[in-house]
């Protein structure tokens, strides 16, 4: 086994992999779950799951928002109304 080059930088760890991303590269590469994908990354992690210090809605919830938007068309959107205890992917999952 070969030593690791002393000039070689540190790997970081995957939290700082994270944060050293843009939300919204998060939330487009998220985007790429259908409802049931992105409920599972909700619940697997915090930094997915857990909306962040002065926003509205987590990661995947930005992500299931943005789809529902994007695929939706106004008449299902109006026959599915959002309740105020209803999760956006919940939303993106009726669709």
């Amino acid at each position: 086994m070969r030593p690791l080059d002393s000039k070689r930088a540190a790997p970081l760890s995957n939290s700082t992999l994270l944060e050293a991303l843009d939300n919204d590269l998060l939330i487009r590469c998220a985007s790429y779950f259908d409802a049931d994908g992105l409920a599972r990354l909700g619940r697997t992690s915090a930094a997915f799951g857990t909306p962040p210090a002065g926003q509205q809605r987590s990661l995947a919830n930005e992500a299931a928002h943005q789809r529902f938007r994007q695929s939706a068309t106004d008449e299902e959107r109006r026959c599915l109304p959002k309740h105020d205890d209803e999760s956006d992917i919940g939303l993106y999952r009726a669709l």
